[in-house]
């Protein structure tokens, strides 16, 4: 042909080493081999098309996405520490007597998870970006809304009101946060039901109304991009679908929601169960639902202070997630998810005390 590649020789090259690992009875593993290449050549044309669709930036950001995730990630410690681990920093605090067994408490400051929240918002960012670009701007949002928000709705926050100051697509950027919140208010029923079906049957009042009240949100901004008398959203061409400095601004604000939270758990102590979940909603949810479950299961408390428990954690939550998305997005977006999030959290709170 016209073209010069390397694909027959490198498959043939292939098939050989297929056929030595049939010698040596690796059977399974060139069957396996065999089909998986057989995929990609019957793809090869398709792939030749994408790739020249291709901007430089945008090879860039991929190669920068691989670099944070199957490089530096791995090399990281998964171990949480505190501020006495610091050398310096412990020095200092010696100082001080009184607050040393307090700071020790606070061991919120795992390298490895922190930068796994930073290599998610990448992700989710870069993967919004090509969603974008295959299907359109609200079909992509609302996909990478939905995808995300099974994982952490709050990674989903942080990665599209970064895109919100890059785009003129408030609404639709709004919408695709509002369908992750609906998705985490499912999950967290789902895990109830899951460990507790007493406890699940009281949280559909709390959280399904809540669920409810995002999803009829995320139905007013879906449909409002295009209401007649409305101004029409305009796009801004994205420079890059790889944004690694806000991705750490996001990581910083979440290290210092969770050691607030964790110094004033070790201050105030966690034997009001309310104002502990409180303060575990304020950086995550999954782990106080799972608590608080527990507790119910084994009778050391009701039903209804599990339920209570588990929603104002969910409310703290999205009181967090709206703080991100007015501060790190853009200020039409911010106030869009503010009144979404106002109308959540009355529902919630209304639903408390209608336990």
């Amino acid at each position: 042909g016209k073209g010069v590649g390397a694909t027959s020789e490198i498959s043939a090259l292939i098939v050989f080493l297929m056929g030595v690992m049939v010698s040596y009875n690796y059977v399974l593993i060139a069957a396996i081999s065999a089909i998986l290449m057989a995929t990609i050549l019957s793809y090869k044309y398709s792939l030749h098309r994408f790739a020249q669709k291709l901007a430089l930036a945008e090879i860039h950001a991929g190669l920068k996405l691989g670099i944070i995730s199957a490089v530096v990630l791995p090399l990281l410690p998964n171990k949480a520490y505190s501020p006495l681990d610091i050398p310096l920093l412990r020095d200092i605090i010696a100082l001080f007597p009184s607050i040393q067994d307090v700071l020790a408490a606070t061991q919120v400051f795992n390298p490895f998870k922190i930068w796994l929240m930073v290599v998610f918002i990448c992700a989710l960012s870069t993967t919004g970006y090509v969603l974008i670009k295959l299907i359109g701007a609200r079909k992509g949002i609302g996909l990478t809304g939905a995808i995300g928000g099974l994982v952490s709705s709050t990674a989903v926050t942080s990665a599209l009101s970064e895109s919100s100051k890059k785009s003129r697509w408030h609404y639709t950027f709004a919408f695709g946060v509002i369908v992750a919140w609906t998705i985490m208010f499912a999950r967290v029923i789902f895990v109830t039901m899951i460990l507790n079906k007493e406890v699940f049957f009281s949280t559909i009042l709390t959280l399904g109304l809540m669920a409810l009240a995002s999803a009829g949100c995320g139905a007013y901004l879906y449909y409002q991009r295009t209401s007649p008398g409305k101004k029409t959203e305009t796009t801004v061409a994205f420079k890059s679908p790889f944004a690694l400095l806000p991705a750490l601004k996001v990581g910083g604000f979440f290290v210092l929601i969770l050691f607030i939270s964790k110094l004033l758990q070790a201050l105030l102590g966690s034997s009001g169960l309310y104002f502990a979940s409180i303060l575990a909603g304020l950086a995550d949810v999954d782990a106080i639902t799972i608590s608080m479950v527990t507790l119910a299961s084994t009778g050391e408390i009701s039903t209804s202070v599990a339920v209570t428990s588990i929603t104002l954690a969910v409310i703290s939550n999205t009181i967090t997630k709206a703080g991100i998305a007015y501060l790190f997005g853009a200020k039409e977006f911010g106030k869009m998810i503010l009144a979404c999030a106002g109308i959540i959290l009355a529902v919630g709170i209304l639903a408390i005390f209608l336990l």
